[in-house]
């Protein structure tokens, strides 16, 4: 039998035959259809999984690591190279400021979860993909209290009463001594700058009455931190600080690593990275 004897039956068109292979070739064509629409959707499936990934990824980027980046890097570890440390108490809390007379850059340093919100995701999402980084965190925001707990008892030690009935005596002649300029702000808040610059051991306020003051009694007025026990506490400050620009140091490598591994893993550009940078380029 040849294929002519398929199609025709006593010398007529076998419609059977004809009818049954048509519906054999679009049961094939059904099938290759289906197959390619399959592997179409498979396709568009893992460019929105891709998608949604590198969106989420860009977000940790741009929200936690490149603001970790320039925090430690232009603000932490600059400030401690260049002795730009002040700490502060305000409300209660201490904290740690640049020098009100010179830098204007916000707190020098803080706390990686006062940073960033804690509890959000993606603050989340970045720690606890790597351990490490996440211990690094957590030593880092040790140090920073514990520096925080070392000032604290310098405060303890130069804010006495006897700081302050010297400072009212000083203020005193030092406003009897002026016929303009004079210091007349609330004594509680030079009691408070005062005792910073006491506490610090330099002057860091823009206030010129202020500043003339320091000047004139910085020598006695340093006295007051000229302790035995506020000695010792500057070692363990020194050793601390030291200690914690090494950690920044690790800290940042650690960062820039992850973040140049996503940036050639998701083909990031540099204005994702770093939003800042098209700001600066088109400025």
């Amino acid at each position: 039998m040849n294929i002519t004897d398929i199609f025709l039956n006593n010398g007529q068109l076998n419609w059977n035959a004809i009818g049954a292979i048509g519906n054999i070739i679009l049961v094939a064509a059904l099938v290759v259809i289906t197959a390619l629409y399959a592997r179409e959707v498979r396709r568009q499936t893992a460019l929105m999984v891709k998608d949604r990934g590198r969106n989420k990824i860009l977000e940790e980027v741009q929200n936690v690591l490149t603001p970790t980046i320039y925090h430690l890097e232009e603000k932490e570890i600059e400030a401690i190279q260049n002795n730009e440390i002040f700490w502060s108490k305000r409300g209660g809390v201490g904290e740690f400021g640049p020098r009100y007379s010179r830098y204007g850059r916000g707190k020098t340093i803080e706390t990686i979860k006062r940073l960033f919100n804690e509890s959000s995701a993606v603050f989340k999402d970045v720690i606890h993909k790597d351990a490490d980084l996440e211990s690094k965190f957590v030593s880092h925001d040790n140090f920073r209290e514990k520096l925080n707990e070392l000032y604290a008892e310098i405060e303890s030690e130069v804010k006495t009463p006897r700081l302050k009935e010297r400072l009212k005596a000083l203020v005193k002649e030092f406003n009897e001594s002026r016929k303009e300029n004079k210091l007349e702000m609330d004594f509680d808040e030079i009691v408070r700058i005062i005792g910073g610059c006491i506490i610090n051991g330099r002057s860091i306020t823009s206030n010129q009455q202020l500043i003339d003051f320091w000047e004139e009694y910085r020598n006695e007025l340093l006295k007051f931190r000229d302790t035995p026990q506020i000695k010792e506490l500057d070692k363990e400050i020194e050793g601390t600080l030291s200690q914690l620009k090494d950690l920044d140091e690790a800290l940042l490598e650690k960062i820039e690593e992850i973040r140049e591994e996503y940036r050639v893993k998701y083909n990031f550009t540099k204005y994702e990275i770093d939003p800042k940078l098209r700001e600066v380029d088109e400025w």
